[in-house]
């Protein structure tokens, strides 16, 4: 099957209940609720299915603040942060040193941080919310945490090569969700062997939303098309079985309206 536009998706799924053709999704009541429903499937899909392609390096977003010099804003329609690595390279050093930083939990992050003796000076009181964590600025960062799902927060910052955490110095590898547009001509962002699989997805939940009954077949279909995907969803063969493996820290973005 090839790649479909959300036009050819809701006429496809129309013609399957024996509905009034149209010429874009929003002619009749019934072809919108049918392009809202595909909407809702892709979303469905791709947090059921990970999809490689949606997989790539993101920019944290530096807040240049010094009363705040470890925190990061993560950029919206992150569905998962899987990796972070940070530039610990020394002043007056050429070679980059890229280096993981291993994500923390938030109990575990705030009773290190506040282990630490805050009259000392190379330790930073930085406000996070209602309270605080204690930060060192004498060392590139080591662990990071997240209290809120919205910004990371490192334990540490080198003040010798920098006054705050760096974007430019972060190499994070995540799972960015994409966008569906409501239009005519929008094709979603997923490999081509997987429009079937949304079409019947999205077909069978039609049938019983809109028509009030099943559709077997779709179901049949798109149930086959799920175990197929599952054992054959790289272009590109990983010898590590865990390549494509869960991180630590899961982050789902607000995405619909």
């Amino acid at each position: 099957m090839p790649k479909l536009t959300l036009l050819d998706m809701t006429q496809r799924i129309l013609s399957s209940m024996d509905a009034d053709s149209v010429n874009t999704f929003s002619d009749t009541i019934e072809s919108e609720q049918v392009a809202y429903i595909i909407r809702d499937a892709y979303y469905d899909l791709i947090n059921d299915i990970e999809i490689p392609e949606h997989r790539k390096l993101v920019a944290l977003t530096a807040l240049g603040d010094t009363a705040k010099p470890t925190t990061m804003l993560i950029p919206d329609g992150i569905h998962r942060i899987e990796e972070v690595r940070y530039n610990k390279i020394k002043s007056g050093d050429s070679d980059k040193d890229y280096e993981i930083i291993p994500y923390m939990e938030p109990k575990d992050f705030l009773a290190m941080s506040l282990s630490r003796n805050s009259s000392d000076s190379t330790i930073v009181t930085v406000a996070v919310d209602n309270g605080e964590v204690l930060v060192q600025n004498d060392k590139a960062p080591e662990y990071y945490t997240t209290f809120d799902d919205s910004y990371l927060i490192f334990d540490s910052y080198d003040s010798t090569v920098d006054s705050t955490l760096q974007t430019s110095k972060f190499l994070v590898w995540a799972i960015q969700e994409p966008t569906f547009t409501m239009s005519d001509t929008f094709v979603p962002d997923i490999d081509v062997n997987l429009f079937s699989l949304l079409l019947n997805e999205a077909k069978s939940v039609a049938h019983v939303e809109i028509n009030q009954r099943a559709n077997p077949k779709a179901e049949q279909v798109s149930l086959r098309q799920k175990i197929r995907w599952q054992s054959d969803r790289h272009n590109v063969a990983s010898s590590s079985s865990n390549y494509y493996g869960r991180a630590n820290y899961g982050r789902i973005s607000r995405r619909r309206a």
